[in-house]
């Protein structure tokens, strides 16, 4: 198989690791890419970009344990942690896993949307007012975050995170990879 094409397959299932359980055929691609990087050493997962290293580094290159988290981002996850039963690190990792912190709001080829990528369908049912400004939008983060941060609540986070994760994108990979950069935030 030609590089290219590997890298072609393998950047679908790091855009959205969920989307490709869909389709059965995509997801045998993906899992045969996957196993052709792992052995030659390279790849990421998840949704987004590795580093240098070939895994995310949540400090940006800068050390500063907040990931490279924009002020404000930093600001809303914790507040919107602060009323719930989410850690504000999770949080953090899934706008980071999910969109660099808003660098890249979608749609994402499953049709998700804004920081925290959500469906449009499942937008209608969790989406919430964070700013009080009379609208629910999907692309505002003072909205999303605390909206991400009921989702999971809402699917049992505060008794089994792995499995509210799980159902916010379905995917183990992605559990994986949002808690493990959820551990190298301080």
């Amino acid at each position: 198989m030609n590089g290219g094409k590997l890298t072609g397959v393998f950047a679908v299932a790091c855009a959205n690791p969920g989307a490709v359980n869909d389709v059965p055929m995509l997801a045998g691609l993906v899992s045969a890419a996957a196993a052709l990087a792992d052995s030659a050493g390279g790849g990421g997962e998840g949704g987004g970009k590795p580093g240098k290293s070939g895994r995310d580094d949540p400090d940006g290159g800068n050390g500063d344990g907040r990931g490279g988290i924009p002020a404000a981002y930093h600001a809303l996850y914790k507040k919107a942690a602060a009323g719930s039963c989410v850690n504000w690190r999770v949080l953090a990792a899934i706008g980071y896993v999910e969109s660099r912190h808003g660098a890249d709001t979608g749609p994402s080829p499953a049709g998700a949307l804004g920081p925290m990528q959500f469906m449009p369908a499942t937008w209608r049912n969790y989406g919430r007012d964070g700013n009080g400004d009379g609208r629910e939008n999907v692309h505002d983060p003072a909205d999303a975050i605390p909206a991400a941060a009921g989702y999971l609540c809402a699917h049992g986070a505060a008794t089994d995170l792995r499995t509210a994760l799980w159902h916010y994108n379905h995917s183990w990979r992605y559990v994986d990879h949002v808690l493990a950069v959820a551990d190298r935030l301080r």
